[in-house]
């Protein structure tokens, strides 16, 4: 630090430095008696005096000789004491008290506890700047400006403790401040876990410790997914647009309702049923639905793929496109990093078709054909990118499935079937796969029966498990068809574990619209269940992040619960 100190040559004019000179070599007694200087002006001493200029008589020393004895080439130090410390015409005490001088000449010297300066006196010795220091104080503190770190205010105020001036301390009687950043001071904060400003559903309550928050999506939704973390996309189609909206974590907009893909509207014909699915770790965002695309020859599914800011990587473009090809019961998955994988069964046949992370679809190809027009799944394990993909004929006994790698080549060399008693038509069933291949199919095989079927990687049987429900559509159980027909009904993950639940149909009265959901390890044990009010006809409308949240969609928005089931 540059000591505030006028130097001590600059109180000392000419004939009081030399006075003051004299007066000190008188006082050093023997120290100085032996000094002379030679012919040659070069100066050598084993005192504590050297000096550019002065001579002690002991003996010479050449000027090419070890610095620590030669004066010539404008420096001088001494092994035996002190040293002087000069610049130019400026004398200067040594910490001891002792002088050293200069000829006309820059000289410098380096020792501990030597004052070196250019005009300013800088010394170890120098009390540091705090209270009590002189100098201008504009705040009076007693603390002077130039080491004043809290301008606004006294210093030494800091009812806290941590080491924050009060009146420059956003949260002065608080320590921490703000643990969880939201603005908001440690001691007022209703919830340390997260943003206090941010309370989706107005109920004084912010979201981070709300064991129910309802998300109210303004437009409404088609189809949700959620990433590990929490985050959150919607979508919808209207108009000739399919629209998009993205969620943080902490439930706040990643980026507002904006059009991410254009269908092609015609009179009477199936609508667009858009989909979508997030990448648990990237956060990339792929959207599907159906698109006329111009007339029967063009039929395709049509995808746009954004990144993690939910900005568009690529849009508008084909998976697969087949001329007047039915493409309402299509389906997709996701893995963790984005790469993703669709399919339908448009007029028998199963179509499939992957896209890598950066947006690109390969060439489409035929999966299977088991005559399958209507309920088309697919699974993905999201670690790896493997997955499953499985079809329905029209009901009875005709689920298939068939498994297919990372790089997109096939498992298992044709279609395998599951034997089951019985599924329902059009759209009776859905299959998850974790992160270790397992898998699992689930359907109802009558009004009051829902089944769950457990593999093992090697496509084993694990389990078979049969629950009874109640008799959802009132009809003596005979209409419980079309209880999977929204797009997108991938089993979800709890770690391996498989979240399932009941589903109802169109038919079902409101009194009956009470689903229970459970948790089952892949070798279906039951760990889990709890029962809600929040879900949508025809679909398992549960999605699971990894931090203990469900996301029930309803006709009201999207219900975010702590620990369910």
């Amino acid at each position: 630090m540059t000591s505030g100190r006028i130097p001590l040559t600059s109180l000392l004019g000419a004939s009081s430095l030399a006075a003051t000179l004299a007066a000190t070599l008188a006082g050093c007694g023997d120290d100085v008696a032996g000094s002379t200087t030679n012919s040659t002006g070069e100066a050598t001493s084993t005192t504590a005096i050297t000096s550019s200029g002065d001579t002690p008589a002991t003996s010479d020393t050449p000027t090419s000789g070890d610095p620590s004895t030669s004066g010539a080439t404008g420096s001088a130090s001494s092994s035996d004491g002190p040293e002087l410390t000069t610049t130019s015409s400026t004398t200067e005490l040594a910490s001891t008290g002792e002088i050293a001088e200069s000829s006309g000449t820059t000289s410098s010297a380096s020792t501990t506890g030597d004052t070196s300066t250019t005009g300013d006196a800088s010394t170890t010795g120098d009390p540091p700047c705090g209270p009590g220091s002189p100098g201008p104080d504009a705040d009076a503190d007693t603390v002077p400006d130039e080491c004043d770190l809290c301008p606004a205010g006294d210093d030494l105020k800091d009812s806290d403790g941590d080491a924050v001036a009060d009146a420059c301390d956003p949260c002065p009687q608080d320590n921490p401040d703000d643990s969880d950043g939201d603005g908001v001071c440690e001691g007022v904060d209703k919830c340390k876990l997260g943003d206090d400003n941010i309370d989706g559903d107005n109920d004084g309550i912010p979201d981070a410790c709300d064991d129910e928050v309802l998300l109210v999506i303004p437009n409404g939704s088609e189809d949700y997914d959620v990433a590990a973390d929490g985050a959150l996309v919607v979508t919808r189609g209207a108009n000739g647009n399919i629209y998009v909206t993205c969620f943080n974590a902490d439930r706040s907009v990643r980026r507002p309702e904006f059009i991410a893909g254009k269908y092609d509207m015609q009179p009477n014909d199936v609508p667009p049923h858009p989909t979508v699915y997030m990448a648990r770790q990237s956060q990339k965002v792929l959207t599907t639905w159906y698109d006329r695309n111009g007339g029967d020859a063009n039929h395709r599914l049509a995808y746009t793929l954004l990144d993690d800011k939910c900005q568009p990587i690529v849009e508008n473009k084909t998976a697969i496109q087949i001329a007047s090809g039915y493409f309402e019961f299509h389906d997709g998955a996701i893995d963790a990093l984005g790469n993703a994988v669709v399919a339908v069964s448009p007029n028998g046949a199963t179509r499939v078709n992957w896209i890598d992370a950066s947006g690109v679809a390969k060439v489409q190809q035929n999966a299977f054909d088991i005559n399958a027009s209507y309920g088309t799944h697919v699974a993905m394990n999201q670690a790896t990118g493997a997955g499953i993909l499985a079809a329905q004929i029209h009901s009875g006994n005709g689920i298939y499935y068939r498994r297919f790698k990372p790089d997109g080549t096939w498992q298992d060399n044709a279609a395998v079937q599951v034997p089951v008693n019985y599924h329902y038509w059009y759209d009776g069933f859905t299959v998850g796969m974790n992160d270790k291949d397992e898998f699992a199919f689930l359907w109802r095989s009558g009004g009051t029966t829902l089944d769950m079927r457990f593999f093992a990687a090697d496509a084993s049987l694990k389990k078979n498990v049969q629950r009874v429900t109640i008799d959802f559509e009132g009809w003596n159980g005979g209409h419980c068809y079309d209880s999977f027909r929204l797009r997108h009904q991938e089993i979800p993950l709890r770690g391996d574990n498989f979240v399932l639940g009941e589903v109802y149909n169109w038919i079902t009265p409101q009194q009956n619209r009470i689903t229970h959901h459970f948790e089952y390890t892949s070798a279906g044990e039951l760990i889990a269940e709890d029962s809600t009010k929040f879900n949508l006809e025809e679909g398992l409308t549960i999605r699971v992040d990894a931090k203990g949240f469900s996301y029930l969609r309803d006709n009201q928005g999207i219900h975010i619960l702590a620990a369910y089931p």
